[in-house]
């Protein structure tokens, strides 16, 4: 069989046109744009597990922003949009770098905006120049200097501005730094001195895995108030088959041929993702590889997940390589299933011996071996709890647990659903 285009993609941004789902979040951040077009600027955090499709809504709401689609709500909008991506390593002057070179990269591309004099870069770029490693030698940089530059660069540019509605200004991965890049504290700061200087229309958006809030609040105690706060979970039933639906189509228009899919193939794609876009993702694309006669059954399905390289080793390998680091022994993966079991909730110590069926000392040993690779987390306010880090983490565990006994016809099926008549895109 030729090669041919495969619409999903697994671990990467979702387009515009292909995303699917998070309707009352995108209606959200809508109104958050139009209240900062009006001078009222409404911020926005977006918090979920990894995986959950944070990266790809920033995206859609990137391109939103800038009028390259409409809103849902029909509105129009002309943003200036900043986007960057924290690192582990930045500090409090390192974001103020990416921001401000956002900003001269944007005021370059319009000709009311190139010639005004960005203190915060020229700043930075002068200390760089004296051979001052920002990132090493913080200490050697006046903080607050450097703030009231990206201060009065923000409000510079916003009072130049003509056509345009603002800026948005979208962080992701939020919640990798330590507390050493005050992120809360700019967000804070920054805000308060746009609104002292009449110069309010500027949106935030910040996105990161779950404790951000805490995160921005240790920051700066009163940050987290700033922002319409969501957290993302995993999708509905029918937004899993959107996605599924959108994806041929897309496939079917790129190949110039007809690919469809069984009922019975988009039931357990859907059920074994639970949701996860990551998984589903995952999942279809291997099973689309899978196929050979341009109808993706249930064959293709199961077929996909086992094989050398396969759906689930894909997704292990890179989410949950802690499984595959876990103290190789059946016990200790045993332990593992049963707290699964329990999701992303604690579980105490003689429930997991019940669960597991195995010995107390063994138990012990796994409990203590699993915590110390930071596998699974203990409880530090009640002795002899442990959970699993993600609830994602326990759906991978669980699906792959009951697809391997519904392969081994061993187990139950996860696969019983209706007739296998195929649907039609």
């Amino acid at each position: 069989m030729t090669t041919r285009f495969n619409p999903f993609r697994p671990g990467q941004v979702v387009p515009p046109g292909l995303f699917c789902g998070r309707l009352d979040e995108i209606k959200a951040i809508d109104h958050c744009l139009s209240q900062t077009k009006f001078g009222n600027p409404r911020h926005f955090l977006l918090e979920g597990e990894r995986g959950i499709g944070k990266s790809s809504l920033f995206f859609l709401e990137a391109v939103v922003a800038k009028g390259d689609i409409e809103s849902l709500s029909g509105d129009s909008f002309n943003f200036i949009v900043l986007e960057i991506a924290l690192e582990p390593q930045d500090t409090y002057i390192s974001l103020i770098r990416k921001i401000s070179s956002e900003l001269r990269d944007e005021a370059l591309k319009r000709d009311k905006l190139k010639d005004l004099s960005l203190k915060a870069w020229e700043f930075i770029s002068r200390i760089e120049a004296a051979g001052v490693k920002i990132k090493r030698d913080d200490e050697k940089v006046d903080e607050g200097l450097l703030l009231s530059n990206i201060q009065h660069d923000f409000i510079q540019i916003i009072k130049s501005l003509t056509l345009e509605d603002g800026i948005l200004l979208l962080i992701d991965e939020a919640d990798q730094p330590t507390l050493n890049c005050h992120l809360g504290r700019l967000c804070k700061l920054l805000t308060e001195s746009l609104t002292r200087a009449d110069c309010d229309r500027l949106c935030i958006g910040l996105a990161g895995l779950p404790g951000l809030i805490a995160q921005l609040r240790e920051s700066h105690e009163s940050s987290p108030r700033l922002f319409e706060t969501m957290d993302l979970q995993p999708l509905e039933e029918d937004e899993r088959s959107e996605v599924i639906t959108h994806g041929l189509d897309d496939a079917n228009k790129k190949n110039g041929y007809k690919i469809i899919k069984t009922d019975e193939a988009q039931s357990a794609l859907c059920d074994l993702s639970e949701g996860y876009p990551h998984f589903l993702q995952e999942f279809a694309y291997c099973a689309f590889d899978s196929d050979e006669d341009n109808v993706i059954d249930l064959k293709d399905v199961t077929t996909s997940l086992f094989m050398e390289n396969g759906a689930f080793d894909q997704l292990g390998r890179k989410y949950f390589l802690q499984y595959y680091d876990a103290p190789y022994s059946d016990d200790y993966r045993t332990v593992l299933n049963a707290m699964a079991e329990h999701s992303d909730s604690w579980v105490d110590r003689t429930t997991i011996i019940n669960e597991s069926g195995i010995k107390s000392s063994i138990v012990d040993n796994a409990l203590r071996a699993l915590k110390g690779r930071n596998i699974i987390m203990q409880n530090t306010q009640r002795r002899g709890e442990y959970k699993l880090p993600t609830k994602s983490f326990s759906v991978w565990i669980k699906t792959k647990n009951i697809a391997e006994a519904s392969a081994d016809s061993s187990g139950p099926s996860l696969f019983e659903t209706g007739d296998s008549d195929s649907s039609d895109m």
